[in-house]
């Protein structure tokens, strides 16, 4: 299974937080990039992988670390932040409503949430935290 669409990651280099995770919502911030971290905010791609690392091997801290970012563009994989129990192909995915878990997608529309996506993938339940297959 390929985990990226047909397009290169660009590297970062001006990240304003840490990001843990591959597969979290990036937003454009004038400061430097962010997690979206509420559900009107409108990603611009999503990281490839956690930001880099310094020689400790911990996670370098805003302004000095760095990211390589995707486009949302083609099939994407994006980490969800609630379980789906039932999801079905075609399924509307949103920027999440769950503050603690910025970056996050899930499938709740309320609140005027973001539009980010079509679920592509089995009818099998989703868990918290699992990366999803999602058309952008």
């Amino acid at each position: 299974m390929v985990q990226y669409s047909g397009n290169d990651p660009r590297h970062a280099p001006d990240i304003q937080e840490t990001f843990a995770s591959k597969g979290l919502l990036v937003k454009y911030d004038a400061s430097g990039l962010l997690m979206t971290a509420s559900v009107t905010d409108t990603p611009i791609g999503y990281t490839a992988a956690e930001s880099s690392r310094g020689e400790d091997g911990e996670l370098e801290a805003a302004g000095t670390g760095t990211a390589s970012i995707l486009p949302l563009d083609g099939l994407v994989y994006l980490k969800v932040a609630n379980a789906i129990s039932a999801p079905k192909f075609g399924l509307p995915i949103y920027t999440s409503q769950t503050a603690s878990d910025n970056g996050t997608v899930d499938d709740d529309s309320s609140n005027s949430a973001v539009l980010v996506g079509y679920y592509c993938g089995d009818e099998s339940a989703i868990s918290a935290g699992d990366f999803i297959p999602v058309w952008c």
